[in-house]
């Protein structure tokens, strides 16, 4: 009796949020209502409130609130006190905690100029950086407390300071929150070795993340970004209310400390999110970045996968965008439920939906949905011997971005699929992104045309997820380190990652904005993990302590390129803990390295839907933190001339390391000046109508040979 009445006050409610000005997206509505009907007795949100808003109209209804920053606060509302969220005047939107999902170094320290910092060389008056008096935060799963990549074996050299694991239920909370467990010092961090079991088992994710970041390798080996830096771990509680407490426990703690922040987040999602950066989470980000945290996230591991077609619909044409979808478990291994088809419109052009399924000759279609309705539909259809099922949520106009928007849920279904979008105008995007059966992860999978005439295939566009949409935080892409070819005593510059996810966002917003190395990292392993790469076999290196081996291996993805840049963010607040996040932003994006695979970017001040605006480069990015007062005079102290390609047959490329307007000129072999024009970071020179042969490019004092062919 009581989940029935439990049911009907969930659907009473959603009348009514539909009666009114909508607080909350369609998405909120429909799972408001699923967490009811599951039993549910609190549910978690993220509420933006008005100014000094009164917690007590809140707490007298058992609402728990937790993190603020800005106007976003966290609640977890009793279901019996839902009501209270639209009928308060203290709310203004609110939006259901969504769930999210997750996921050598010595070469990439070398590609990103984080060693020379680390030894203090070419740094201005050759000061070693290596981010002691920084912190670190960590949201992740996954951690070995005790691991020495980043610990040593006393209380003096143990850098990591505290943790928090929300799913260890034995407490002490951290004060203000009544969840998890709060651990704090290197004793009894010791003692609990390392974060509980949850979703993802006993994990090593953010170990390994932790080592890029931070570690300190073994005998040098293996070293991570900012060698001692100190270390705040949180396995939060997969939800974004959960990590936006994450974040305020480690500010706390920074605060306390007079400290500076950089928080990694390896992490992303595609569903629930506007994908364009105005998200209750994104605002919260940006609110905090405010405040001076700088945040680090994965652009996301989409970029191999064709998940996302669009199509621009003209009023004076009928035209009907159609798509095959395919299944995660038709490309690899993994335990999904279905497709969460995810769709957004141009502002002010709705747009209509529909699944057909096919066996065969024999097809069954749907009927269209429209987001002229803001509405929850969960239907059935009979396809011969099999039972497709779906739930498709719709809106007019969402309340964060105003954007007509559609997701509809696929059950699992071995039969053909096929998504058909149509519109009388205004473009619309969509998105094929796996169900998990642990409902986390972001996989995205393929929209194929099958090479039938009128059916589009997809692309990997517009990839980047949440919380890397965040208009303040820095977005970080993936590329392999370069490499010494010791055959040719040639320098191999790599290439971006396969994997890496494509920018940029669907309102023209540039993501990413740097990239950093992230192909088969080597980093610290946990040792309580049943991780395959926590085998002799998969091991880099070893180090056995107090009975324990301890592990390094390789993985890949944005989730190792995340952390480089939080390390050399740490490095770069060591260098000068007085910069804004916007400071740093633009220091990180300003020194980029570019080169034969990224192209001139920083000189043309463009930026790439891969790399950003390049390589980050350690180096250049410190010496400008260190003389802050003016960029373009700090960056006199950069690497020598870099030019590219050379030998060369046609354009030529210069990078000066020197944001200041010099002279170059080339001069023949025999001292004749050839060519003479005005750079400044980077200058794009045509070679092409000079004389095969040796000549010499001299800007200011530095000189460099050149050979045209």
């Amino acid at each position: 009796m009581k989940r029935i009445i439990l049911t009907l006050l969930a659907v009473s409610l959603l009348a009514t949020l539909s009666a009114q000005t909508a607080k909350c997206g369609i998405d909120t509505k429909a799972l408001v209502r699923e967490e009811v009907a599951a039993g549910a007795k609190t549910i978690s949100f993220l509420v933006k409130v008005v100014p000094d808003f009164d917690r007590a109209v809140f707490e007298k209804a058992g609402v728990v609130i937790g993190a603020q920053g800005g106007p976003i606060v966290t609640m977890r509302v009793p279901v019996e006190s839902l009501g209270l969220l639209d009928s308060s005047k203290e709310v203004v939107q609110y939006s259901i905690s969504h769930r999210v999902g997750g996921m050598d170094c010595d070469k990439a320290r070398a590609d990103t100029r984080a060693d020379s910092v680390q030894n203090g060389l070419g740094t201005i008056d050759g000061i070693h950086i290596d981010g002691e008096g920084v912190l670190i935060g960590i949201t992740d799963w996954g951690f070995d407390y005790s691991h020495p990549n980043y610990n040593g074996q006393t209380s003096s050299n143990w850098r990591m300071e505290r943790a928090w694991d929300h799913f260890k239920k034995s407490g002490p909370a951290p004060a203000g929150y009544n969840y998890g467990t709060e651990t704090i010092g290197a004793y009894e961090l010791a003692d609990a070795h390392g974060d509980t079991s949850n979703l993802y088992g006993y994990g090593t994710h953010g170990t390994h993340v932790a080592g890029i970041a931070a570690g300190r390798g073994k005998s040098g080996k293996y070293r991570g970004m900012a060698p001692k830096a100190r270390l705040l771990f949180c396995s939060f509680g997969l939800g974004e209310a959960e990590w936006i407490d994450a974040v305020d426990w480690m500010y706390r703690v920074a605060k306390e400390e007079g400290k500076r922040l950089v928080i990694n987040s390896s992490w992303g999602m595609y569903s629930f999110s506007t994908l364009d950066g105005t998200s209750l989470l994104s605002q919260h980000i940006n609110s905090l970045s405010d405040s001076g945290i700088v945040f680090c996230t994965s652009a996301g591991n989409n970029g191999d996968a064709n998940f996302h077609v669009s199509k621009t619909f003209i009023d004076t044409v009928a035209d009907t965008l159609r798509t095959i979808v395919k299944a995660a478990s038709e490309i690899y291994v993994i335990q999904e439920t279905g497709q969460a088809l995810i769709m957004w419109g141009e502002v002010g052009h709705d747009f209509e939906a529909t699944v057909r399924i096919k066996n065969g000759n024999n097809i069954w279609t749907a009927p269209f949905y429209s987001t002229a309705n803001d509405t929850v539909i969960y239907d059935t259809m009979i396809c011969g011997e099999d039972t497709v099922k779906w739930r498709v949520m719709m809106e007019h106009s969402n309340p964060w971005d105003n954007r007509p928007h559609m997701q509809l849920d696929l059950d699992k279904t071995p039969l053909e699929k096929q998504l058909l979008i149509t519109a009388e105008s205004g473009t619309v995007h969509a998105w094929n992104v796996a169900n998990k059966e642990n409902h986390a992860g972001n996989e995205g999978c393929y929209f194929i045309s099958d090479s039938r005439e009128g059916f589009t295939a997809g692309d990997n566009n517009y990839g980047i997820g949440e919380p890397a949409c965040a208009e303040k935080c820095i977005s970080v892409a993936a590329h392999m380190s370069d490499s010494w070819n010791v055959t040719t005593h040639e320098c191999r510059t790599g290439d971006h990652a396969s994997f890496t996810s494509y920018g940029p966002l669907i309102n023209g917003e540039q993501k990413p904005e740097i990239s950093a190395p992230g192909q088969a990292i080597i980093s610290s392993i946990s040792v309580w993990s049943d991780d395959s790469r926590n085998t002799a076999s998969e091991s880099m290196m070893d180090l056995t302590v107090n009975g324990h081996t301890y592990r390094w291996a390789a993985m890949s993805g944005t989730s190792m390129s995340c952390p480089v840049v939080t390390g050399i963010t740490a490095l770069i607040l060591q260098a000068n803990p007085d910069l804004s996040v916007t400071d740093i932003r633009h220091i990180i994006t300003s020194t980029a390295r570019n080169d034969d695979k990224t192209g001139p970017l920083v000189a043309n001040d463009s930026a790439d839907v891969r790399w950003g605006w390049g390589k980050i480069d350690a180096l250049r990015a410190v010496n400008a933190a260190m003389d802050y007062v003016s960029i373009q005079q700090a960056e006199k102290y950069r690497l020598p001339l870099h030019v590219y390609p050379n030998p060369t047959t046609g354009k030529l490329t210069i990078n000066t390391g020197c944001g200041e307007k010099q002279t170059a000129e080339i001069m023949s072999i025999d001292g004749r000046k050839v060519m003479e024009m005005p750079v400044t970071l980077e200058a794009s020179i045509d070679v092409s109508g000079m004389s095969k042969g040796v000549y010499i490019l001299r800007v200011g004092s530095r000189t460099e040979k050149i050979i045209v062919k």
